[in-house]
């Protein structure tokens, strides 16, 4: 929420292009105090301008730290930093607002937020929220990354390196361009030549619950992902050392 519809208006398209690769959902920008104590449903994390007249956004703020989301406060100017500090809020931007900047902000209010549960990502019906507990994994697939739930599939643009580390106990890298959920895994099997009809060398392949799919298993990645196996759902008739 800013001072007025411009600025309100270059936010916002910072914004809706941070909303690719961040779990936002956002609400239509509010034009003043009034307005933003107003708005339904309150927000998690607000960006407040305390450029507002008369004081206002101080006022806002202050009363938004009892009650209210989570703050990423913008400056009028490097002269309030000092009154801007005494406010509780996640981060303290100062105009003109660089996207960078304005992603890691938005990052550390998020995470003290707790809104890290939703993946953004693209299905049949546009930019949805996927909760991270229904993803059964996650495969590279050039600019993109797949996610793959019972429902369906969907598109996000973060890297995959950036979801392994934001969830390592969720996901177990089976492969260089793939994560699966551990509790998605249903078994294994060894893929040989003889299933394949052709010449190449055996692998294992993860099974997972509530889809056909079937993700296949790096071989030096095989002694971790076999340690997240159900007990007794590896095939046993090849060594897993072997390969």
């Amino acid at each position: 929420m800013g001072r007025d519809a411009a600025f309100c208006r270059r936010l916002s398209a910072q914004l809706r292009a941070l909303a690719r690769r961040l779990p936002l959902h956002l609400l239509p920008p509010a034009v003043g105090a009034d307005p933003a104590r107003r708005a339904d449903p309150v927000p998690g994390v607000a960006l407040l301008d305390l450029g507002l007249p008369d004081a206002q956004g101080y006022a806002l703020a202050r009363a938004w730290e009892r009650s209210g989301p989570r703050l990423v406060l913008l400056l009028p100017s490097l002269d309030s930093l000092p009154q801007a500090r005494q406010l509780r809020a996640a981060d303290l931007l100062v105009p003109p607002i660089r996207i960078d900047r304005l992603e890691q902000a938005l990052r550390r209010a998020l995470g003290a937020a707790d809104t890290s549960g939703a993946l953004m990502a693209q299905g049949r019906e546009g930019t949805v929220a996927v909760p991270v507990d229904e993803v059964l994994y996650l495969r590279a697939d050039g600019k993109y990354v797949n996610l793959r739930t019972r429902q369906g599939e969907f598109l996000t643009d973060r890297a995959l390196a950036d979801l392994s580390r934001a969830f390592p106990e969720r996901f177990v890298q089976v492969h260089r361009n793939a994560l699966v959920a551990r509790s998605a895994i249903a078994g294994a099997r060894l893929v040989t030549p003889e299933l394949t009809g052709g010449d190449a060398d055996p692998y294992w392949e993860l099974l997972l619950h509530g889809v056909p799919d079937r993700i296949a298993v790096a071989r030096r990645r095989w002694p971790l992902v076999r340690r997240c196996l159900p007990q007794g759902r590896a095939a046993p008739s090849f060594s897993p050392e072997a390969i």
